[in-house]
């Protein structure tokens, strides 16, 4: 199971949670790095992984419904 290692100082992925829905699933993670903690998010479909950090989140709060779906359309007809 991930979360803090033995040797002090040092840090592994520790798994939060997985969230799914009709057409995907994804695992959330927090993931240390050098500059702080990022949210790692992974894909179980495509296995795409992303570290997100606080400046990337502060600016997903503000996306307006219409600009997400336009984001989710544009995925999604990418891979057709």
């Amino acid at each position: 199971m991930s979360g803090h290692a033995g040797n002090a100082g040092e840090q592994r992925e520790t798994d939060l949670c997985r969230v799914v829905a009709e057409s995907a699933a994804v695992v959330v993670a927090l993931y240390p790095t050098g500059n702080g903690q990022r949210l790692k998010l992974t894909s179980e479909r495509s296995g795409a992984v992303v570290l997100l950090d606080a400046t990337v989140l502060d600016a997903l709060c503000h996306l307006t419904p219409e600009r997400a779906v336009e984001i989710v359309r544009a995925r999604t007809e990418d891979t057709r």
